[in-house]
């Protein structure tokens, strides 16, 4: 029993590194197709069925974790993805593009608590897959559409949407790429929020080489808080604000249960630890290690911008 509970404390201490590792939303997995959403003259036209011809992949990464297991992953939890909403002004009727969307959350939360018209885009199909079935849960199928899509390369045309919501979205992109993306979908008038990764102070070379290393399977571009505003100025962005927080690991394990309930995210951990390929690259020394000694280092950033 001793082992298991030790197994168990060391799979929750790598949440973390789990929410660090999330699906990529930009740039490192170019093999999937880019999503084909256009607009009329107001409300999006996206299709709601993922894209034909998403090539095979040979062999298991980290990023699939989310895309076998479905569910949902970022820092600060429900508390930092409503207070980003509250900080963004959304108001009902607006157009709001959930870049990375994930399994739905956000985008549910969106159309029901604030009367929002939202686009849920990811790059996986499968993750989509997941959003989709919470989309049918929830019954918002009327003000939720799906579709798949890079943040690198948007296909949106320029000035669609009154708020784009990126969560654990740009550690995974190039910002020099991403954010102008963002920025040119968005309205004049339109606000960027997104809640980052966010280094509490300058990181050891041993972290950023943990979070950038191929073994992981993708590189993780955490960034200071200054980094970011300056990023978000540099594509375009005005008014820019932020709001840092330490990590709270005990609330993020409640929200998981209040998220995905507690019968199903108890069943994602269970096939979680069960499965090398998944457990592997966190339940190891160097990683459960790394994550209790750098857990000071590491919080999140709300960070909001205006098109002007």
């Amino acid at each position: 029993m001793k082992g298991i509970q030790n197994h168990v404390r060391c799979y929750l201490l790598n949440i973390i590194a789990r929410i660090l590792l999330r699906l990529p939303i930009g740039g490192h997995r170019r093999e999937r197709p880019i999503g084909s959403c256009c607009f009329a003259s107001r409300e999006p036209e996206v299709s709601s069925a993922a894209k034909p011809g998403t090539a095979d992949r040979k062999s298991f990464t980290v990023f699939d974790i989310w895309e076998k297991l479905g569910v949902t992953e970022h820092l600060g939890g429900v508390k930092a993805t409503r207070r980003l909403i509250d900080l963004c002004g959304i108001v009902p009727g607006q157009f709001v593009l959930d870049i990375g969307c994930g399994t739905g959350y956000t985008a549910c939360l969106l159309a029901k608590e604030y009367g929002a018209n939202v686009v849920a885009a990811d790059i996986s199909p499968k993750v989509l897959e997941w959003a989709r079935k919470r989309i049918a849960r929830e019954g918002v199928g009327a003000a939720v559409k799906t579709t798949e899509a890079n943040a690198e390369d948007l296909s949106f045309l320029d000035d669609s949407f009154d708020c784009v919501i990126a969560e654990s979205v740009l550690i995974h992109c190039d910002p020099e790429k991403a954010l102008p993306e963002l920025h040119r979908v968005l309205k004049p008038g339109g606000t960027l929020g997104a809640n980052e990764t966010t280094f509490l102070k300058p990181p050891p070379s041993e972290l950023m080489e943990l979070l950038r290393g191929s073994s992981l399977g993708g590189k993780i571009g955490a960034l200071q808080e200054h980094e970011w505003l300056a990023a978000l100025k540099v594509a375009g962005f005005k008014d820019t604000s932020s709001t840092v927080s330490k990590l709270d690991l005990t609330g993020q394990f409640v929200d998981h249960l209040r998220v995905d309930g507690v019968r199903r995210y108890v069943s994602a951990l269970v096939r979680g630890l069960l499965d090398p390929a998944m457990s592997g690259p966190f339940l190891n020394r160097r990683m459960i290690g790394a994550w209790r000694e750098y857990p000071a280092y590491v919080g999140y950033g709300l960070y909001v911008g205006k098109k002007v």
